[in-house]
């Protein structure tokens, strides 16, 4: 049987608390044998998406007009079994760094144009960092949960302990806080399990 394959994204442009969450979820769908590859956005330059068309019209998976950081994980996204993205919470929402990357996916148009089911079989769950219990985190979550939907991926939940996705707080103390965030710990650790658990059947 071929090996599954999850991608990990920590939306932040820094490896601090949202990258430690993202590490500490990954420690649990490891445990179950699923090759995980992290990707993070700390010192990535890239171009935003203009919405030009150009990559539909010529049937390009890939920026016709931009070769920068991004370049290669359109093509790449799909080879994926199951995916886990990570945001901190900025004003009550997704790093700029994340929608930039969401953004440039438009290509996947091609894909689903093609085999409206490309994404069906996969997985997909989400990590949201506040500086505060309820700085946004939900809204966050449901912002990477609603970009699986338009692919058509199915949403992971954590169970009891984190319906939409795991939700951390970390007190603005970098990777110490969400360390400390027992409750939030045991929403990650709930997720990544879940996780797993999906890509497995």
């Amino acid at each position: 049987m071929k090996s599954k394959k999850l991608l990990a994204i920590s939306g932040s442009p820094r490896k601090a608390a949202t990258y430690r969450a993202l590490e500490i979820a990954v420690e649990e769908i490891r445990k179950k044998g699923i090759q995980v590859d992290i990707w993070d956005f700390v010192n990535k330059k890239f171009n935003l998406c203009i919405d030009c068309g150009r990559c539909l019209k010529e049937e390009s998976l890939e920026c016709v007009l931009h070769d920068d950081a991004i370049t290669g994980w359109a093509s790449r996204f799909v080879d994926y079994d199951g995916y886990l993205i990570a945001s901190p919470v900025y004003d009550v929402n997704i790093t700029a760094q994340l929608q930039g990357f969401f953004n440039r996916m438009r290509s996947n148009w091609l894909l689903l144009e093609k085999n409206p089911y490309a994404y069906s079989s996969k997985m997909g769950a989400a990590i949201a960092v506040g500086g505060s219990r309820y700085g946004g985190q939900e809204l966050v979550l449901n912002a990477i949960n609603n970009y699986y939907l338009s692919l058509g991926i199915k949403v992971v939940s954590g169970g009891p302990f984190a319906y939409v996705g795991a939700g951390v707080w970390s007190k603005d103390q970098k990777a110490e806080g969400v360390d400390l965030d027992t409750e939030g710990v045991q929403s990650l650790r709930a997720l990544g399990a879940s996780v797993a658990k999906a890509m497995q059947e």
